[in-house]
């Protein structure tokens, strides 16, 4: 009788520890939802474990993730050295400030995709277009060396399973940092489209030549404006 005793104890204290763990699995926030909101680009390193911050921000990389999967921000510079980089990114750069006009508040526009519940990979695609009423992508894609035939105003540039990671803040439920990494698992598809929409492949740049990296971000409670215009 004791020991059944001793048993059911037992088993009633494991029930108790698995109730509680699929209760705390429950209310885990699903990885949308956590990516959502205003972010800025705050460390930036390349494959090497180089920093590339101020290589890839122009003036600052801020991004709003919205629940329609919208991404609106000045992420051009930082996908535009994810794709091409390379040795002409110094000449190249100094046109890209020209192209992107953030100044005035003229943001790139994106999208991204991830699947239900809290993977641990989602899919981001940058429209890479120049901002500036002036300025022009073509001129920037001659720079880093992109064929006559295949200069566009707009091209698509999409990479999928990225890993993303948003850690809580020690001993609190906050995250108020998301990590992206462009590693080995990563692939990229580069498209644009015709005059009805359609989407079209793009070839006017290897798509396993992008540079691999880790971008973390930090939440901020101001709008992409007021994170713009601070870094003036």
């Amino acid at each position: 009788m004791k020991k059944n005793k001793i048993f059911l104890g037992i088993i009633a204290f494991l029930a108790i520890i698995c109730i509680n763990s699929c209760k705390k699995i429950e209310e885990e926030p699903p990885t949308k939802v956590l990516m959502q909101g205003t972010w800025e680009l705050t460390a930036a390193e390349n494959a090497s474990g180089q920093n590339i911050l101020n290589t890839v921000a122009f003036p600052v990389t801020a991004i709003q993730l919205t629940d329609d999967n919208g991404m609106l921000g000045s992420q051009g510079p930082l996908f535009t050295y994810t794709v091409y980089g390379g040795s002409q990114w110094v000449t190249a750069s100094a046109k890209i400030k020209q192209a992107f006009d953030y100044a005035n508040f003229r943001f790139n526009t994106g999208e991204f995709f991830v699947a239900a519940g809290n993977p641990t990979r989602f899919t981001v695609e940058a429209k890479l277009q120049a901002t500036a009423l002036a300025g022009g992508l073509t001129d920037v894609l001659t720079i880093l060396g992109v064929g006559q035939g295949w200069l566009q105003q707009v091209i698509y540039h999409k990479f999928i399973d990225v890993k993303v990671t948003i850690p809580k803040v020690d001993n609190t439920e906050e995250r108020n940092t998301m990590i992206w990494e462009f590693d080995n698992q990563t692939t990229a598809a580069y498209n644009y489209k015709d005059g009805q929409g359609n989407i079209i492949l793009w070839g006017g740049w290897p798509v396993n030549n992008f540079s691999k990296g880790k971008y973390t971000f930090t939440k901020r409670i101001t709008g992409l404006n007021d994170i713009i215009t601070a870094h003036l």
